[in-house]
């Protein structure tokens, strides 16, 4: 099976990019860094709902941190498979960093990140 290395680097690059976004607790800060990640019409869909653009995604982040204050994301590495990423990911405190275990399946367009679906894996209880 052939993948394009180029690919799976511009993947990668940009879900780091990504979960530093959803790392940064600072508003301004993080939507700053959209429009490097994230297309236009970028959204995210989760258990609960779907978010679109840039103020929608922003207002889901803000509200992710909220109920889980002190939480980060760690990512491992990128999966590619012909136009379509997955990363596998932990989410808690830091001495904690696995509390909740997830995964984002994602496409790229234009060098950005058009889309993730969520999956939630453990939540604590």
């Amino acid at each position: 099976m052939y993948t394009n290395a180029q690919e799976i680097e511009t993947a990668q690059r940009l879900i780091d990019l990504h979960f530093e976004i959803w790392n940064h607790t600072d508003r301004a800060a993080r939507l700053a860094k959209f429009e490097a990640a994230y297309a236009p019409e970028f959204f995210v869909a989760d258990h609960a709902g779907k978010a679109v653009g840039f103020e929608q995604v922003n207002q889901l982040i803000e509200r992710v941190q909220s109920e889980h204050a002190g939480f980060v994301f760690s990512p491992a590495p990128v999966t590619w498979n012909h136009g379509l990423g997955r990363v596998t990911w932990g989410y808690g405190p830091r001495g904690q960093p696995n509390l909740i275990r997830g995964e984002d399946i994602f496409t790229v367009s234009d060098g950005r990140l058009s889309s993730a679906y969520v999956f939630i894996e453990r939540a604590p209880s």
